[in-house]
């Protein structure tokens, strides 16, 4: 959900496009200001209904873990060593290990995953949710969780 300053810097930015279209047409009419607002209107009501499907992961929330941040900075760290360096040391305990490759896990997951957000319509997701609570569920009962 846009906040407020969202909407209207979105807003602005679609009446500036409408206003360089209608210069670049050569529209100097007395009623270009009412014209470019209208085109503003349709610009900003294209972007509401198309820009979550190209950008799903501007506008997907991911649950976010307690010390996930943490975690990812850490990572970063790292990513930052091997690409200048050549080379990075790595945690030796196990606990630190198991966290990294989890994140990783975790982040490659959403990033393969993001042209399926962008495509994918509500029944296809809901269903996709209920199967996997259902195999929770089955989950729960093998390993005798009540």
């Amino acid at each position: 959900m846009k906040s407020d300053l969202q909407e209207d810097l979105h807003f602005r930015l679609c009446v500036m496009l409408a206003f360089q279209s209608m210069i670049t047409d050569g529209s100097k009419t007395e009623d270009a200001a009412e014209r470019i607002i209208e085109l503003a209107k349709t610009i900003n009501e294209f972007c509401d209904l198309h820009i979550p499907k190209a950008f799903p992961l501007a506008t997907a929330h991911f649950v976010n873990d307690v010390g996930a941040s943490k975690i990812d900075n850490a990572i970063l760290q790292h990513i930052e060593k091997l690409r200048t360096k050549g080379t990075t040391q790595l945690p030796e305990d196990r606990e630190t290990l198991i966290q990294f490759y989890d994140r990783l896990q975790q982040r490659k997951s959403r990033r393969l995953q993001w042209q399926f957000y962008a495509t994918a319509k509500e029944e296809k997701l809901a269903d996709l949710v209920l199967h996997l609570l259902d195999e929770e569920i089955e989950d729960m009962n093998a390993e005798g969780i009540q």
